[in-house]
């Protein structure tokens, strides 16, 4: 009786050995679906509680589900094999890894907002060179600009615009400041500049431009640190030196960049590449500060780091828009 019973068990585990190896002769592919089979019933096995049904058919159903999720579980294990199950839990172990790594790329993607240009590091690391926009970032000439475009606007009989879109155009060369919020031929947009130029040269009283709040710490800070600094503008380069003269910026900005000394100006990359030669600089080496974002993209054609700045002409949003690294906000 006794080997009788050992006959039959040696029986049955033959036969389940026959099963497992011929289960295993089964591609890796058809394990994961079959694996894979399992999730769906053991779903069903939790969600039937909310099946309209009376309760003894709801542990029938259970009973059901939760057997067909086992059998498609083990019977995917038993085809996959040791290795073969492995390989699953290293594909969604890289897959999470990927995931993982690609959200932190996106976050380094993300702008950085930082109150100022020291707190974090980073921002001034290897950097030898601070190329500065003036309107919006230095100095703030809001009202001045904003009040001789009008009044340009206003003289020449334009079509009128707010304040709010004469502001948005600051960053802009002259001309286009008008020819982007009017309508109009070269011939007008080169009239327009020169009444600006007349009106301007009347309005820019002492005064009137200012110096923003924190500005003369952040160079002082800067010259300490032996960085360097300059200013890429849309000005006029005859501007850039009597505002530097009345601001008192002589000793802190070593050169001066304006529209006139460039023939491809604001957002193209020549008036940084120009200031890059004259320091002798790499454009890994420089920081591009500005208010709009012209002057990021000004700084991301010509290959340098960027930073934006959110309490002068531009949004944050324009800002990030562009490509700014670090917004100081």
């Amino acid at each position: 009786m006794r080997c009788l019973l050992l006959t039959e068990r040696f029986i049955w585990f033959e036969q389940n050995m026959s099963i497992k190896s011929k289960l295993q002769q089964l591609s890796f592919r058809t394990g994961v679906i079959v694996l894979l089979m399992c999730l769906p019933f053991y779903a069903l096995s939790f969600v039937q509680v909310f099946f309209p049904v009376s309760t003894a058919t709801k542990g029938i159903l259970f009973t059901v589900f939760f057997g067909l999720a086992k059998t498609f579980q083990y019977t995917g294990v038993a085809i996959l094999g040791k290795e073969g199950y492995k390989r699953v839990k290293d594909y969604l172990k890289r897959k999470r890894l990927t995931k993982s790594k690609a959200v932190e790329a996106v976050d380094e993607a993300r702008p950085r907002c930082c109150p100022d240009l020291f707190t974090n590091p980073n921002i001034l690391a290897g950097v030898r060179l601070v190329i500065f926009d003036f309107d919006g970032t230095l100095g703030d000439s809001q009202q001045l600009i904003t009040d001789t475009m009008l009044a340009t606007i206003e003289k020449l009989h334009l079509p009128k615009r707010t304040r709010e879109e004469c502001a948005r155009t600051i960053g802009l060369p002259l001309k286009e400041c008008f020819s982007s919020i009017i309508p109009m031929t070269d011939e007008k947009a080169e009239e327009c500049a020169e009444v600006y130029s007349e009106i301007f040269n009347i309005k820019n009283v002492p005064g009137a431009v200012t110096i923003f709040p924190g500005v003369f710490e952040t160079l002082d800070r800067l010259i300490a640190m032996g960085i360097r600094m300059s200013v890429a503008s849309s000005r006029n380069r005859s501007s850039l030196v009597k505002l530097m003269t009345d601001l008192k910026l002589t000793n802190y900005i070593s050169a001066l960049v304006g529209a006139d000394n460039v023939v491809n100006k604001k957002p193209a990359a020549e008036p940084v590449l120009l200031t890059l030669r004259c320091f002798n600089v790499e454009p890994h080496e420089a920081l591009v500060v500005g208010d709009t974002e012209f002057d990021i993209l000004m700084g991301r054609n010509a290959g340098t780091h960027t930073c934006g700045v959110t309490y002068g002409n531009g949004s944050r949003e324009s800002l990030e828009a562009a490509g700014a690294e670090w917004i100081v906000c």
